[in-house]
């Protein structure tokens, strides 16, 4: 009897080391990309798709997946690819829809000059900038973030090679940008990739 309690305590005393593990498993530092967050302005920016309909000068007709003819104003900026270029071509719109006709269209003329073999009608997409959020807090988003959702991830704590989770909510998102509607604050350093698989863990190590 006194043999087998021995061998249980002696059991027990092994797996403790792997139950604290367990709650703090190590991720290395290699594996994952981290952003600040910030307070300021957020431009707003909107996807969209279109075609080329001219080389000289460079222009594109492009329509918004939702109506935001109002907001698409002469003027605004834009951020045009041209398949298969990986290149962010820089434009703005010259152009919006007038009402009652096209609603969702704009015409963007490119500032850069377009890549080689680029033909009329080639398909292209683009963001289109449509505003503005003044003094909100954001960061570039996490992976497989979404507006206007909740979500978990994890801060790395100041001072400590720990990271701990958080819950957060998000409000408008932004090409690469989302707002922060609850759970960050500015000068938090937030670990973007992602980290579904330690979602169960209040803690985790870097290492």
């Amino acid at each position: 009897m006194n043999t087998a309690m021995h061998l249980l305590c002696a059991c027990l005393a092994c797996l403790l080391p792997l139950t604290g593990q367990e709650q703090e498993p190590v991720v290395s530092k290699e594996t994952f990309s981290v952003h600040t967050v910030e307070r300021g302005n957020m431009r707003l920016f909107e996807g969209a798709s279109g075609s080329v309909t001219s080389l000289q000068p460079a222009r594109a007709a492009m329509a918004f997946s939702d109506d935001h003819a109002a907001r698409c104003e002469p003027g605004r900026s834009a951020r045009v690819q041209i398949d298969p270029s990986p290149r962010a071509i820089a434009g703005k719109v010259v152009k919006g829809s007038k009402e009652g006709t096209e609603a969702g269209t704009c015409e963007v003329e490119l500032s850069d000059a377009v890549p080689a073999g680029t033909t009329i009608g080639q398909k292209i997409g683009a963001l289109i900038e449509v505003g503005e959020l003044t003094d909100v807090v954001f960061f570039g988003r996490p992976a497989g973030s979404s507006a206007n959702s909740e979500a978990t991830i994890f801060v790395l704590e100041p001072g400590s090679s720990f990271a701990r989770r958080a819950t957060v909510r998000y409000g408008k998102m932004s090409g690469p940008l989302i707002q922060v509607v609850e759970g960050l604050a500015p000068g938090d350093r937030v670990i973007v990739t992602d980290m579904s698989k330690w979602a169960a863990y209040p803690r985790v190590r870097i290492q």
